[in-house]
């Protein structure tokens, strides 16, 4: 096939297009595929311009083309014409900006807008940048077309990536920036390959689930009232105190109600309810499968005798018809502060009562729902949120969902006491 060629003095804004890799005046070697293809510039309309691919092959042919394509545009005050497409040309920090938008819910097309975390917009993002600091040495940025992204940049940030993470959040980080690319091609309409689209993820070896048993947790509880509560921090030599008064209660608060961080953090005694056999339970918000829905959706947590005790010690008798927080209520910080502190303070004192499995603060969910699936099996979903269901009235329960409530306060004994 003969390849096409401009002359020395093109017709303004003339290229020659391939389709196949996506670029204009393209060094491959797809001749059979090139075609001419005209930018028209739009008078005062900043940098926008209107593209067509002409289908002549002859030059002379397309430049006629071209100029009755301009004056079309002209004609209709560049806003209509035929098989016309809107050249963005985004640049590389470009399109990261639109896609931190189209995150954060104030992307222009507000219907393809998903509604997710402000945590894992975080993430998201920060992958993202990553990915533009491992190529901005070698192609600005902020100057650099979104479309000239190449399997290079790819190959360098995946070594990049391979040096920083293991496995499992390597993997999360190259499927994050692939969802970038997703982004510029199925939203912004972008033409071009996603660079993302093929890469060899890393096995990730099966994990063994480490749950505590009852005198790992005593000791964790005992190191708290009696262990040094100060630590080292890297540097400069810092230190810090890492006791809080709620620690024991958060962490007892945490065991037996299998809550996450911000649900536990959260709890008030206005979220327990009873059934009509008086089992009681708390109905919380489920704040994870919300914040992927517009739906409301709740989880049930089952108050068995040993989560009862603990209420009684905190005050339930005097406070059970407030809408008081159960841990710490006289608090002036933040929630996400006492979640940062329970985490924390978990494996500091977990260290200093000298255990050494690989447990944090959420393996007591974890010891929680292992016991729970001991006496519910295949229906601890129902309990752990892992399952939802449809709410028919404000306060009225499944009658499965009930049943398994008090099935749960009935049987569930952390640590099978």
């Amino acid at each position: 096939m003969k390849k096409l060629k401009l002359p020395k003095h093109p017709f303004k804004g003339m290229k020659i297009y391939c389709h196949k890799c996506k670029r204009d005046n393209p060094t491959c070697n797809h001749y059979d595929i090139h075609k001419f293809k005209v930018k028209i510039h739009i008078t005062g309309g900043g940098n926008k311009k209107k593209t067509k691919v002409l289908d002549s092959k002859d030059y002379d042919t397309a430049v006629k083309d071209a100029i009755a394509f301009k004056k079309e545009l002209e004609a209709n005050n560049f806003y209509k014409a035929a098989v016309v497409v809107e050249d963005r040309n985004l640049t590389i920090l470009g399109a990261l900006i639109e896609y931190n938008r189209y995150l954060s819910g104030n992307h222009r097309y507000t219907h393809l807008v998903k509604k997710i975390t402000k945590g894992y917009q975080d993430e998201c993002m920060r992958y993202c940048r990553f990915f533009l600091d491992t190529i901005n040495d070698v192609k600005k940025v902020s100057e650099t077309s979104i479309l000239n992204v190449t399997q290079d940049d790819v190959a360098r940030f995946y070594t990049w990536a391979e040096k920083h993470y293991k496995e499992k959040t390597f993997n999360k980080c190259l499927n994050e920036v692939k969802s970038f690319f997703k982004f510029i091609i199925d939203v912004e309409k972008i033409e071009m390959k996603n660079p993302f689209e093929v890469y060899v993820s890393k096995k990730v070896a099966k994990s063994n689930i480490y749950t505590l048993d009852k005198s790992e947790f005593d000791d964790i509880l005992e190191a708290v009232d009696n262990a040094n509560p100060i630590v080292k921090l890297g540097g400069k030599g810092e230190k810090k105190n890492m006791y809080r008064s709620y620690l024991v209660d958060g962490f007892k608060l945490s065991l037996l109600t299998g809550g996450r961080r911000e649900e536990v953090v959260d709890l008030r005694w206005s979220n327990i309810f009873s059934t009509v056999k008086d089992v009681k339970f708390f109905k919380i918000r489920n704040i994870k499968v919300e914040s992927l829905t517009d739906e409301d959706y709740w989880k049930y947590i089952p108050i068995n005798t040993d989560l009862m005790n603990l209420l009684l010690e905190l005050g339930y008798d005097d406070k059970k018809q407030t809408d008081d927080f159960i841990l710490f209520p006289e608090r002036e910080i933040l929630s996400k502060t006492i979640m940062n502190d329970l985490s924390k303070g978990f494996t500091h004192y977990k260290n200093m009562a000298n255990i050494n499995k690989k447990v944090s603060f959420k393996n007591l969910r974890k010891t929680y729902l292992s016991w729970v699936n001991a006496v519910m099996n295949k229906d601890t979903g129902i309990l752990s949120s892992h399952s939802t269901h449809e709410i028919l009235e404000r306060y009225y329960i499944d009658p499965t969902i009930l049943t398994k409530i008090e099935e749960g306060a009935l049987k569930i004994s952390i640590f099978g006491a």
